[in-house]
Parts: structure tokens; C-alpha cells; sequence
């Protein structure tokens, strides 16, 4: 009994901090536009992975429609972070590829550790990181279970290319 209570505290505050958190981005993005994890962010990561994709297969790796895969990728080339090239083999095919302002975008994003982060002591980082790790982890097992192909390897390309920048 004294082991749910406790899951329903941690709960709690996984759901606070989850508000806070977005709070927390639209501030930030107002001072900053930033990436997200979300529609554009998406797409650049996913080109970091395999550059030259065409709107239609960017859009089936990464379970977004069509439309929505081309008013992002739209938005990007105005934000000059990706370029749109015809295909060689098919002309009516756009071809997606990222600019060098894209990939530093990226780089940058990844790099970012927001201040909050650093009020805390390297003992608790480290704690952080660990309960972090398995919480994700097992995330990562509900999705794979639920739908192995909606997103998930994208959100494993996020971390592992995240991770990579502190492992150096």
C-alpha cells in the first residue's frame, strides 16, 4: 500500500513537471525559437539520419500526414533550415534537404541544457539521470509494444544522437 502511494506522488509530480515543462518551452521559444521534438523538430532530426528523402517518405517514417509533413517542411524553407531539390529520377518529386543552417540549428538544440538543470548538484544528476534512464526505458518498451512502427525510431534517434554529445 505504501509503495502505491508513493507511485501516485511520483506520478504526480511526472504530470507537474510535464505542464511546467511546456510552460516552461512557450516561454522560452518567445525569447528564442527553438526545436521541438515536435512537426519541423521531427523532420530536421529525421534528415540528420538520411538527408535527401522526399516529403512522402518523411512523412510515412515519421506517422504525420502528408499535408501536415509539407506545411512543416514549407516552414523550414522559409526559416532557410531545409531545401527543396526536384529528383532526378521523377520530377514531380520534392526532395528534402537540409541547409547548414539547419544542421547548426540542430547542433545547437542538442547542446542546450536548460538552467534549471544546473541547480542541481553532480550527485543528484547522476540520480536524475539513472531514474531518468529506466523511466524512458521502459516507455520505450509500452511504445515498441503498442505500435513498433509510429515514431520509434525517431525518439530512439533523438537520444542516442543527444546522448552522443556528452559522451565525447
Amino acid at each position: 500500500m505504501a509503495n502505491e502511494i508513493k507511485a501516485e506522488l511520483a506520478a504526480g509530480k511526472l504530470a507537474e513537471y510535464e505542464q511546467l515543462s511546456k510552460i516552461y518551452d512557450d516561454i522560452v521559444k518567445q525569447a528564442r525559437p527553438r526545436l521541438t521534438v515536435e512537426g519541423q523538430g521531427k523532420i530536421l532530426l529525421a534528415l540528420t539520419d538520411e538527408d535527401h528523402l522526399s516529403q512522402r517518405q518523411l512523412a510515412t517514417r515519421l506517422g504525420m500526414s502528408p499535408q501536415s509533413t509539407s506545411e512543416f517542411v514549407y516552414k523550414l524553407v522559409k526559416r532557410d533550415l531545409v531545401t527543396l531539390t526536384k529528383s532526378s529520377k521523377d520530377r514531380r518529386v520534392n526532395l528534402v534537404n537540409l541547409t547548414p543552417t539547419g544542421r547548426q540549428e540542430i547542433e545547437s538544440a542538442a547542446q542546450e541544457v536548460p538552467p534549471f538543470v544546473r541547480t542541481l548538484s553532480d550527485s543528484e544528476l547522476e540520480q536524475l539521470s539513472v531514474l531518468m534512464t529506466k523511466i524512458t526505458t521502459a516507455m520505450y518498451a509500452d511504445i515498441d509494444a503498442a505500435n513498433p512502427t509510429l515514431g520509434v525510431k525517431f525518439h530512439k534517434l533523438f537520444a542516442s544522437r543527444y546522448l552522443k554529445q556528452f559522451k565525447k
